[in-house]
């Protein structure tokens, strides 16, 4: 009896062991799983009346600050951007980055957001669209590199879709090869417009650890293929932009003629 006994209490002290060493990995096995992803807003734009829009842009730090928002891009066209397809030639950038996709949209339809978006009435135009990351931001900060793809069909015949597909995923790869990432989602209509009229259904941002790694994608056969394919499918718009530091505010003075302050 004593025995048994003894055995009864060294299988309980096992199981007990076991469940104590379990209950301490659930923890953090589920904030890994449940962390939410990140949201992003991507501005292109081009001020018209740059006094608006520096009564406009000092509005901003604080709103953003608000709410845990900061710049992971923010430029002009050769002043930290640099458009490689589409009509866009003269707009500048912005990319923002909020904890979670609510968050950016608590920052766009906030009250302190709108008292301030009518400070630059018919100051300039602007195309805004929202999206979710796909997990943790791989790489931001001074000396970083991303590049915003957009692209759209031409509806010019059945095998656009096709060359969309193919275009994305000829990206996808290039991306990887080279040492990068993509931030979101590539799939069609994995975005939320916000402003502006757009004829774009894909966006897709990727990043890269440095301007060095994005430049050397942008230079391989990978990217003159995706390049390819995108003319094949449609219409597109490409941008190589430069990562900021995390402490850095917006600008509403911009030595590009046409460059944009920041939203």
């Amino acid at each position: 009896m004593v025995q048994r006994t003894s055995a009864f209490v060294f299988v309980a002290g096992l199981l007990a062991l076991a469940i104590s060493i379990l209950t301490s990995l659930v923890p953090s096995t589920a904030t890994a799983q449940t962390a939410p992803n990140p949201g992003y807003l991507v501005v292109v734009g081009k001020t018209t009346d740059r006094a608006k829009i520096a009564s406009y842009a000092a509005e901003l730090p604080a709103i953003y600050a608000s709410l845990d928002g900061y710049y992971l891009a923010i430029g002009a066209p050769g002043r930290g951007v640099t458009w490689l397809e589409g009509p866009w030639t003269d707009r500048s950038v912005i990319f923002a980055k909020f904890p979670t996709r609510a968050g950016a949209d608590a920052f766009w339809w906030g009250d302190a957001y709108r008292a301030a978006i009518r400070k630059r009435d018919n100051a300039g135009v602007f195309s805004v669209v929202a999206i979710e990351g796909a997990g943790p931001t791989p790489f931001e900060g001074a000396g970083s590199g991303f590049l915003i793809v957009m692209t759209g069909s031409s509806g010019k015949g059945p095998a656009d879709p096709d060359a969309s597909a193919r275009a994305a995923a000829s990206l996808i790869d290039g991306v990887k090869s080279s040492g990068g990432q993509l931030v979101n989602a590539p799939s069609i209509g994995q975005f939320t417009p916000m402003e502006g009229d757009t004829v774009f259904d894909r966006f897709v941002v990727a990043a890269w650890p440095s301007l060095a790694a994005r430049d050397a994608y942008l230079a391989s056969v990978d990217a003159a293929e995706a390049k390819r394919l995108r003319a094949l499918a449609g219409i597109s718009a490409v941008a190589a932009v430069n990562g900021v530091p995390r402490s850095q505010a917006p600008t509403a003075v911009n030595p590009n003629q046409t460059a944009v302050a920041p939203k």
